[in-house]
């Protein structure tokens, strides 16, 4: 399988990863994921939302306002801070449907709360 196919494979399985998380996933050099991300989103097959620091990717098939919620969700884990902002800007109903779909994402939002509860 070539690196394309991998690379779009996952994005399509696992929304919202970011760059390094690819790498280490996909076991794929940082130059060669670099050459790859910039063909797939200049093509469309990918593309790229960033509303923190972190950009992340999604597959062209993923809606903007599914893409944000995803995108939240995951970041969760890594800045727990974001917890309460998820709960106002994005419609439950909606968590909850990207969570059910995606077991990355529902994953990430487990070692979210399991790491918030941790801290009390």
């Amino acid at each position: 399988m070539g690196y394309h196919v991998a690379i779009v494979d996952y994005v399509r399985r696992c929304p919202g990863s970011y760059f390094r998380e690819l790498a280490r996933e996909l076991q794929i050099p940082v130059g060669t994921l670099q050459y790859w991300l910039g063909r797939l989103t200049a093509r469309g097959e990918l593309y790229v939302l960033k509303l923190m620091q972190r950009p992340r990717y999604f597959h062209f098939s993923v809606s903007r306002e599914e893409a944000e919620a995803v995108y939240l969700v995951r970041e969760i884990r890594l800045s727990p801070s974001l917890a309460p902002r998820l709960t106002v800007d994005i419609k439950p109903e909606l968590i909850k449907a990207v969570v059910e779909r995606y077991p990355c994402v529902r994953q990430d939002l487990v070692d979210a709360f399991i790491n918030l509860f941790s801290q009390l």
